[in-house]
């Protein structure tokens, strides 16, 4: 009986002992993400908007589109209206990301634009405006690094 205990005793020390190691590590993990966090993202973003044709030039105030859902409906013989929403946008300034701060006008095709706040990783999310009569088959632009998209009734 006594043998039986001190097995069941070392058995439940190991795995103790593997939690520690585990909460211990996750620990450092959380620190080495909080210290290098706004770098983490700007990484990312410039890795997304990469796969979009998008890059950052570090200066000035720059918008890397993350994310967009783009509507596009048939207005006429050659014209179309598209209404973008949900937008997400990493916003830049002069290479830095731009915590808690106006992500100033981003700039869409045909006159339209998207304003908000950055949050404290440099992005702005839930964004939307529309551009209307714009000609079809025909380029949406957003922002000022490349982002572009095709549009088509």
């Amino acid at each position: 009986m006594k043998k039986f205990l001190q097995q069941k005793k070392e058995e439940g020390q190991g795995l103790v002992e593997y939690a520690l190691v585990l909460v211990l590590v996750a620990v450092a993990i959380i620190i080495i993400l909080t210290i290098l966090g706004t770098a983490v993202v700007k990484v990312y973003a410039e890795v997304v908007g990469g796969f979009n044709g998008q890059s950052l030039t570090d200066s000035g105030t720059e918008h890397l589109v993350l994310q967009a859902e783009i509507d596009v409906t048939a207005a006429g013989p050659g014209a179309c209206n598209v209404t973008i929403t949900n937008a997400t946008v990493f916003v830049a300034q002069d290479g830095a990301v731009a915590q808690n701060t106006s992500s100033g006008s981003i700039a869409v095709s045909g006159g339209a634009a998207m304003s908000g706040t950055t949050n404290n990783l440099g992005i702005v999310s839930g964004l939307s405006s529309s551009v209307n009569g714009m000609t079809c088959p025909g380029t949406l632009t957003i922002g000022n690094t490349g982002f572009s998209y095709r549009v088509t009734p």
